[in-house]
């Protein structure tokens, strides 16, 4: 056999030999899970706020998690399921910040493909074949909010049509057995019938591609209940105030519990800052001296009817007067308009300027037919998110940003992930963990899982649920809908709260969200405060601010009745709702 003869047969045994690793490595771990993903009963709730505190006061972690956006909700479910003892504390809600205000795609990356491609960058590549996969996961793990969409790109150039197909086509491969759709081409006849108010000037057409949505901040929630189910010690309203530290090594934590006024310890092998935009602040707690790493970017985003947007698919704009990528995005029966990539400052609940939605209205009519133009008046929400991007601390450049998530630790043994965004927030986990299991030599009583785990709601989800939800709760075939698509199989629980014999108790008369909700999000999601369930557990605010204003007062009654509020305590929680609904245009919309 010649030298080439060799070296091909080495090549296929090699590849041969992973492939083989891989389908008995994969199907060893669906044995492994399939315990972990017997169906929770309906009778489970998270821990009350006093076990858990109990709790964190009184164990030895191996992992505390500092932050309940995606990324920290998804260490935590990750180091849960590999046996791990896990705690986790968020300052505010989970995902009050950056976590519920994004896109809401859940996306392969575009632009990376398309920067991949011009400049031959095999990491930017790299970054499109990991999101790719992971948008999959997340469809897979929560079907019931999460699925694919559909998403326009016109096309005002002949020329450009065959470039833009191609490059979609190579999005369709680099998807592989993760696909969810095939791209393809169709006319400026067929782009008007799916996008009406659509500017026919030049237009030639559009290319269709898809990619996934979901409910940021409910799947959020979920994956941080997934993670409670999993033994995770979880606490929202629990700011970090102090690091504490044993030999200038970080070993635990100092919290104040926002809710009933107790400062309390937690101490663990190794603790994890998932702060999003915050990073820095928890980093300087480590060590005030310590280099800054996050630059903040900013992506605003408008809520207007429906008609304003395409009839069943998105619609990507990247011809704006700047370059920037403009969305539509249909979204729980309104349409979101959007931009990202704005510099600006950290901030906790910052509030969108009006310059910021003139600009947005500004790119959204060059788009649409002159008798169709947005004015701010049709505007019903709007809200700004502060993504997190890095500088790669491994690199000498200190005004290099890393293009995706970075992972590692500082001199004082605090383990940072920072970085990255929604889609791949379950392969940050995987890595973040990883790095903790080595670095601190914990223990875990299986490898990472959380690419076969099932989120609550999924595990008797089928597209029958709807129909049994419907009878058992006596409900029209829209509230239903309502119901299965927020709660899955966990839809079920609202035989607690609804009485057969009467009609679902609407917070507005415009939105399908119930006051049986609120109940529920008390009893079963952690809502501490009316903003929790107004924008959070529903999304009514995000919606509609001035519904979700003119609905406090009944949600307000709720939390009263059971949280036994006093009139002093009800006052200052709804000044407190009011100046969060400023965050999403109640002033600015007025």
């Amino acid at each position: 056999m010649g030298k080439t003869g060799k070296i091909a047969l080495l090549t296929g045994t090699i590849v041969l030999s992973y492939v083989v690793y891989n389908h008995y490595d994969n199907k060893r771990k669906r044995k492994m899970i399939e315990e972990l993903n017997a169906h929770p009963p309906l009778s489970w709730k998270p821990s009350s706020r006093h076990t858990t505190i109990h709790n964190m006061k009184t164990k030895y972690y191996d992992v505390l998690v500092i932050g309940g956006g995606a990324s920290g909700s998804g260490c935590a479910l990750d180091a849960a399921t590999r046996g791990l003892k896990v705690a986790m504390v968020e300052s505010g809600d989970f995902g009050s910040e950056t976590s519920s205000k994004s896109t809401k795609l859940l996306h392969g990356g575009v632009r990376y493909l398309d920067k991949a491609v011009k400049s031959f960058d095999l990491s930017n590549l790299q970054l499109v074949l990991e999101a790719l996969k992971e948008r999959k996961y997340v469809i897979d793990a929560i079907p019931y909010m999460a699925k694919p969409i559909a998403l326009m790109l016109p096309v005002y150039s002949k020329i450009l049509v065959p470039y833009f197909l191609m490059g979609l086509k190579m999005y369709d491969y680099f998807s592989w057995n993760k696909s969810l759709g095939g791209s393809y081409h169709i006319s400026t006849k067929e782009t008007l019938q799916h996008f009406p108010n659509i500017k026919l000037d030049g237009l030639k057409g559009s290319i269709v591609y898809y990619d996934g949505i979901h409910d940021d901040s409910r799947s959020n929630v979920v994956i941080a209940l997934t993670a409670a189910y999993y033994n995770a010690d979880i606490l929202n309203y629990s700011p970090v105030k102090q690091l504490i530290k044993n030999d200038g090594v970080v070993v635990g934590a100092v919290c104040k519990d926002r809710i009933g006024g107790e400062e309390f310890k937690i101490r663990a092998k190794c603790v994890i800052s998932t702060a999003g935009p915050f990073t820095d602040q928890i980093k300087k707690l480590a060590n005030p001296k310590s280099p800054s790493l996050v630059v903040p970017s900013s992506g605003v985003h408008i809520v207007v009817p429906k008609e304003y947007g395409a009839n069943d698919m998105g619609l990507i704009n990247p011809n704006t007067s700047d370059n920037r990528v403009l969305f539509f995005i249909p979204w729980l029966n309104k349409t979101i308009i959007g931009c990202t990539d704005n510099p600006c400052k950290v901030e906790k609940e910052p509030k969108p300027r009006d310059e910021e939605i003139s600009y947005i209205l500004n790119e959204a009519n060059r788009f649409l037919k002159e008798d169709k133009m947005l004015k701010k008046k049709d505007i019903s929400s709007v809200w700004c998110g502060i993504r997190p991007l890095v500088k790669d601390p491994s690199r000498k450049d200190t005004k290099s940003l890393a293009r995706n998530h970075i992972a590692y630790l500082t001199e004082e043994n605090l383990l940072v992930l920072a970085g990255g965004k929604w889609t791949t927030h379950r392969k940050m986990a995987e890595d973040a963990i990883d790095l903790a299991v080595k670095k601190f030599y914990l223990n875990p009583a299986r490898p990472c899982v959380t690419n076969y785990i099932k989120m609550l709601g999924s595990h008797n989800y089928t597209k029958q649920l709807s129909a049994d939800i419907q009878r058992e709760l006596d409900l029209s075939e829209d509230e239903a809908m309502h119901f299965v698509t927020r709660y899955g199989d966990r839809s079920m629980i609202f035989q607690n709260y609804k009485n057969r014999r009467e009609p679902l108790k609407r917070l507005h008369n415009d939105y399908m969200y119930t006051e049986e909700e609120v109940y529920y999000a008390i009893d079963h999601e952690m809502a501490c405060k009316p903003a929790d369930v107004l924008t959070r557990r529903t999304r009514l605010g995000f919606l509609d601010v001035k519904a979700c204003e003119k609905a406090l007062d009944k949600v307000m009654d709720i939390f009263v009745k059971r949280m036994s509020w006093s009139a002093q305590k009800m006052k200052k929680e709804k000044k407190e709702c009011l100046e969060m609904l400023e965050s999403l245009g109640l002033k600015l919309l007025k």
